[in-house]
């Protein structure tokens, strides 16, 4: 997902994305990949998905305030929990 989607991105309007690697059909997060500006705020939270082996699922419902770029991390796992705002996996 683009972080120009959400509010934050394009404010600093820099570019970059979020990218999210899981195991076919709701399947441990195997990966998160952060690229652009200011993602070194979301490093920690990526690490803990990834190193706790949580689904999308179990993120998706987790709090990711407007407007920060967290929440672009935030949409990518209710995309992939099924519960998209707006964009379809």
């Amino acid at each position: 997902m683009p972080l120009t989607a959400v509010a934050k991105g394009m404010v600093h309007g820099q570019g970059g994305s979020v990218k999210v690697v899981a195991t076919r059909g709701g399947g441990p997060v195997l990966g998160v990949h952060l690229v652009g500006p200011h993602v070194s705020e979301m490093i920690a939270e990526s690490r803990l998905i990834v190193g706790w082996e949580a689904e999308p699922a179990d993120v998706a419902w987790h709090i990711h305030p407007h407007p920060t770029l967290s929440e672009a991390v935030g949409e990518v796992f209710l995309t992939l929990a099924g519960r998209g705002l707006h964009q379809s996996v």
